[in-house]
């Protein structure tokens, strides 16, 4: 456990002031070393709260956050009984342990599909059209209808995500077609896009990792 890591208690961790995805990962390892106990866990913004928010997701557990001064406390825990009630704050990742599809049955199957974009440009050459190139790309996915479980951004391919991005409105359909659309948290920060993007759409290198290892098909363009 690194200096910046306090543990208050035998089940809370502090781990405000971390970089992605150093708090996903702390959060994942201690739940391994105690996977029966409730566990409490200090962060200090939103896109935290979302990125343990998609681990008890895939792990199947419960999470529960409240914003407090100094920053958010979330509680992952097992999952409770059928039909318990749910706070306002409460994200219930016991719903579903993947990420689910609203695509309709006219839509090809393409659920266990990931596109992985590590730039904001389709290939090599002129950038204007190596830009528009990666939109004709994109737009050609979604009128052939296919429907990837996820498309993830990392790099400089986060700018796509840019609400001044000629990428932009593809990706919103996408998203709106069931599609998650995910931007690396830590290239979020380093393009300065973090005021730009939706902190849901905010993920971390942990679960882009997890995305790419479980797909079936891998598409890079």
């Amino acid at each position: 456990m690194s200096s910046d890591t306090k543990q208050i208690g035998p089940n809370t961790l502090d781990l405000r002031g971390l970089m992605c995805p150093e708090p996903v990962l702390k959060t994942k390892k201690m739940l391994d070393q105690n996977p029966q106990e409730p566990l409490e866990v200090l962060v200090d913004s939103q896109v935290n709260v979302m990125n343990l928010t998609r681990l008890a997701n895939s792990l199947g557990l419960q999470l529960q956050s409240e914003e407090e001064q100094d920053g958010y406390k979330v509680t992952i825990k097992k999952n409770e009984e059928a039909g318990s009630q749910i706070s306002p704050h409460t994200h219930d990742s016991s719903r579903k342990v993947v990420p689910e599809s609203r695509q309709s049955n006219s839509e090809k199957s393409s659920s266990s599909s990931v596109v992985f974009i590590a730039k904001d440009t389709f290939g090599e050459g002129d950038r204007d059209f190596s830009v528009n190139l990666l939109n004709v790309f994109l737009q050609t996915i979604m009128q052939a209808g296919h429907r990837p479980q996820a498309i993830l951004l990392a790099n400089s391919g986060v700018r796509l995500m840019d609400p001044d991005s000629s990428v932009r409105k593809v990706l919103d359909e996408f998203h709106d077609s069931g599609s998650q659309v995910l931007a690396c948290g830590l290239c979020v920060e380093y393009y300065g896009l973090k005021e730009k993007i939706k902190p849901e759409q905010i993920t971390n290198m942990y679960a882009i990792c997890e995305y790419l290892f479980s797909a079936d098909k891998l598409i890079t363009p």
